[in-house]
């Protein structure tokens, strides 16, 4: 059996090589767009949501960048609150650093907060829909 010879044109060779090209970026804007769509839109600025403790009322400020939450602090919160909520404040700080850190109020709460944990991702969720575009 002898020797195979192949030739390839450089016109194939070029073909090729844009199809590539044009392959990745088509890809890479997509890819692009795709990552952009996912960003949530907000007015920046601090917004503020309530929460009923023992018949007074606990504001949760958020604060936002145009995507993203920038801040959340609780506010209000009297003293007789803090005695018949007393777990209220750690809750809180374990939340919270929870959707800094997702950027978002789909979180897992843990087991021992997960009743007051939900009750201020909801306030956080709606200080955000006021701040969404």
């Amino acid at each position: 059996m002898g020797a195979k010879i192949y030739v390839i044109k450089l016109k194939q060779i070029l073909r090729v090589l844009i199809s590539i090209i044009a392959v990745a970026a088509i890809i890479a804007v997509v890819s692009c767009l795709v990552k952009k769509a996912d960003k949530p839109t907000f007015s920046p600025g601090v917004y503020t949501s309530s929460i009923i403790l023992h018949n007074s009322p606990v504001n949760v400020e958020v604060e936002v960048s145009k995507h993203a939450i920038e801040n959340i602090r609780i506010l209000d919160l009297s003293e007789t609150q803090a005695v018949f909520y007393p777990l209220f404040s750690t809750a809180a700080d374990d939340v919270i650093q929870k959707i800094l850190d997702e950027q978002s109020c789909d979180i897992t709460v843990d087991g021992d907060f997960a009743v007051t944990g939900g009750i201020i991702a909801d306030a956080v969720e709606n200080a955000l829909e006021q701040a969404r575009n």
